[in-house]
């Protein structure tokens, strides 16, 4: 692992040596292991992506049992997975599945963690920090001004240049759905891969309304500021943001972009789990029209490579704080499912069904996910992740 600055903490969300896509050795021995055991077995690709970057817990679990193994593969079948990467995206949900509002049993929710401050109905925070329950000009003005109204990637500056309204890093359109249960089917999901611990401090840094507690919050440590072009270039994952060290007073934040290969796949696509993902090492260019972009600092321009990394500044830690370290390793791996699973190039039409019948295509009936997973097999006693490689490399 690259070093970490004296009086800075790491907040990358695995080892250096998996960030652009390659696999660690621990994850490649566990691969093996249920290759050995199921001999090239081909998977959803939405199940592929998730499995390359999912936490290193799970796929050891995959590989220990078959009672995950097949508890696993049977889930994506009720489109839970496939729904959390359509809400990321912003898109309409898939039908007939976990995620439909008139099929879903009612999924249990994190409560807020002991010392997390609390907010009021206005949105403020006891420790004073801004937020608002709805779309809110001050919030996003506050973004801005902690961005110093450059887009935080390219350093372009102006009304023309920087969006009027700022990047969320967790999608507002996941704020306040028509049906909460598909919301909260997207954070069960995400407690499938990752650490339950880590998915509910994420979700507690939008949910933060004693109140209501399935309605997203809006507050500036999930916003960022971005030209329109890289604005959307984000949506449609082109680009992704890897969190990297935050200084210990919160006031400075190391970010590493990358340019993503955007794979174009029907729904439905498999693919063999050992399939390596594609490298975003030293790309300037998602492709097909997303990129080149060039970064502008005081030495001048400088083509934007998988890799660059950058600060991001704030002289304010509570009112105008930085994106929030969490989030962004949110964002961080979904992106990436997102280009690589080929989700992003899926049109919508082929989730326009009316059927109301409570059974996915393939005949399986849909669940609530927090039942599925309460099936499967718990985590090895006293498993700990595995630590990070002290490799050091300079940016």
């Amino acid at each position: 692992m690259d070093a970490t600055n004296v009086g800075w903490t790491s907040v990358r969300p695995e080892s250096d040596e998996e960030r652009f896509g390659m696999r660690s050795q621990e994850r490649q021995a566990a691969f093996d292991k249920i290759e050995a055991e199921r001999s090239s077995v081909e998977i959803d690709r939405v199940l592929w992506a998730f499995c390359q970057f999912a936490d290193l817990d799970f796929v050891k679990r995959l590989a220990a049992s078959d009672a995950v193994w097949n508890a696993e593969t049977d889930f994506l079948r009720t489109n839970a997975a496939i729904d959390a990467v359509r809400l990321w995206q912003q898109k309409p949900e898939v039908k007939n599945d976990v995620a439909s509002s008139n099929a879903v049993a009612p999924v249990s929710r994190p409560h807020t963690a002991s010392g997390k401050a609390s907010r009021t109905r206005s949105g403020r925070s006891e420790d004073g920090q801004e937020a608002s329950l709805g779309r809110s000009a001050v919030v996003a003005a506050r973004c801005k001004d902690r961005d110093g109204n450059f887009c935080a990637v390219s350093r372009t500056k102006g009304a023309e240049a920087v969006s009027k309204l700022p990047a969320h890093i967790y999608p507002w359109s996941a704020f306040r759905e028509k049906s909460p249960d598909r919301v909260e089917s997207f954070w069960a999901t995400m407690r499938i891969f990752w650490k339950k611990a880590d998915v509910n401090a994420w979700r507690e840094q939008i949910f933060v309304d004693n109140n209501a507690s399935s309605r997203g919050t809006e507050n500036v440590a999930n916003m960022i500021s971005l030209t329109s072009t890289l604005h959307t270039f984000h949506n449609q994952g082109a680009f992704a943001l890897r969190p990297v060290q935050i200084s210990d007073d919160k006031k400075q934040l190391e970010l590493e972009f990358h340019w993503l290969v955007i794979e174009e796949r029907e729904r439905g696509t498999k693919a063999k789990l050992m399939d390596m993902p594609e490298s975003s090492e030293d790309r300037a260019e998602s492709g097909d029209g997303y990129g080149p972009f060039a970064r502008r600092d005081p030495n001048g321009s400088q083509l934007l490579k998988s890799g660059h990394r950058f600060i991001m500044s704030t002289d304010d830690p509570v009112n105008t704080p930085l994106p929030d370290p969490g989030l962004l390793a949110l964002q961080w791996h979904l992106q990436r499912i997102l280009a690589m699973s080929g989700a992003a190039g899926w049109r919508d039409e082929a989730f326009d069904d009316d059927d109301d019948d409570e059974e996915d295509a393939d005949g399986v009936p849909a669940r609530d996910v927090d039942g599925w997973m309460r099936q499967l097999p718990e985590s090895p006693s006293g498993y700990q992740s595995p630590p990070l490689s002290p490799k050091v490399q300079d940016e």
